[in-house]
């Protein structure tokens, strides 16, 4: 399948550091497979974005990227904003979170992963763009985009530069829940062809089903059905208890059966806007905001040729 050289592009911090020596494991595994490897380093945020754009112009078919979540994202957005999103994309996940990896099946074990990218056939998956002040040509995103409580628990989990996984969205939920109580936005949303307007303190527009290492905030979500899956509080958190307990609820899915709570549909479009414009919003983890207020999301059906295992 794989006609030419592969391209990998690896962030050398990823995996505590170690990026730079998984890299050349991977390398080691390709050879072995009798397949060759190119490896492209990063060098800060944002440069994942310029190798993958370069990896199109050069040609490479399959672009694969090895490190967590934000890598992944920032990948995809060099990918589409080549203008030939036809390049086929495989993921080796080494990062802190690797959520949307783990939605794809794609085992976290190097060789696994490096055998399911040489002998798996490309199949098509959705991609979201969200569009908003800060990004008003789009930022691209496969897992999902959070608006409100979620990245504001996200934003500090990244600034614990000891912790990964989950231990890091924890320790960032108990500083916010002790320290940083978040008030409610007054938003109007569009889901599709319906209007809400309420005061929310959480806003999800998901294609995978995990966040944050252990959040399953989509349980019903599949990343090749054509749909997001949408879910917001519909009742604001009033007390310490009252967000413990969601979030307690996002760990087993529970929220998506939580009419009371929670609403949790379908959609192929979102629009959001919030009469504050002080709302936090990522995507994939990635900063998209920490100040908007008016955003729309979009779901690009069957748009990119990915390379996954058996989708959980």
């Amino acid at each position: 399948m794989l006609e030419k050289d592969i391209l990998l592009i690896i962030n050398p911090n990823a995996s505590k550091g170690r990026g730079r020596k998984k890299a050349k494991i991977i390398q080691g595994i390709f050879r072995e497979r009798g397949r060759q490897c190119t490896v492209a380093y990063t060098k800060g945020p944002g440069h994942a974005v310029i190798l993958a754009r370069k990896g199109v112009q050069y040609e490479y078919k399959v672009i694969i990227v090895a490190g967590g979540d934000g890598t992944v994202n920032e990948v995809l957005n060099g990918i589409f904003s080549s203008g030939k999103p036809s390049v086929t994309m495989g993921i080796i996940p080494i990062g802190r979170g690797n959520d949307f990896a783990w939605c794809a099946g794609i085992p976290t074990d190097l060789e696994k992963s490096v055998d399911l990218i040489i002998k798996g056939t490309p199949r098509p998956v959705d991609v979201g763009l969200c569009r908003g002040t800060d990004h008003p040509e789009g930022m691209y995103f496969l897992n999902g985009t959070g608006f409100g409580f979620e990245p504001l628990v996200n934003f500090k989990a990244m600034e614990y530069k000891a912790l990964n996984g989950m231990p890091s969205y924890i320790a960032a939920f108990f500083n916010i829940l002790l320290r940083h109580f978040p008030e409610p936005y007054h938003v109007k949303l569009r889901i599709d062809d319906e209007e809400f307007e309420l005061d929310t303190q959480q806003i999800s527009v998901l294609n995978g089903k995990r966040m944050g290492s252990a959040f399953l905030l989509g349980p019903r979500a599949r990343i090749n059905d054509g749909v997001f899956d949408v879910f917001f509080a519909n009742r604001t958190f009033r007390t310490k208890k009252d967000l413990l307990l969601a979030v307690l609820s996002f760990l087993r899915g529970a929220h998506a059966n939580d009419p009371k709570r929670f609403t949790y549909m379908n959609a192929r479009r979102v629009e959001i806007v919030s009469e504050k414009p002080e709302m936090a919003v990522h995507s994939d983890g990635e900063l998209f905001t920490k100040a908007g207020k008016r955003f729309s999301i979009e779901i690009l059906p069957a748009a990119l040729k990915l390379i996954y295992g058996q989708e959980k």
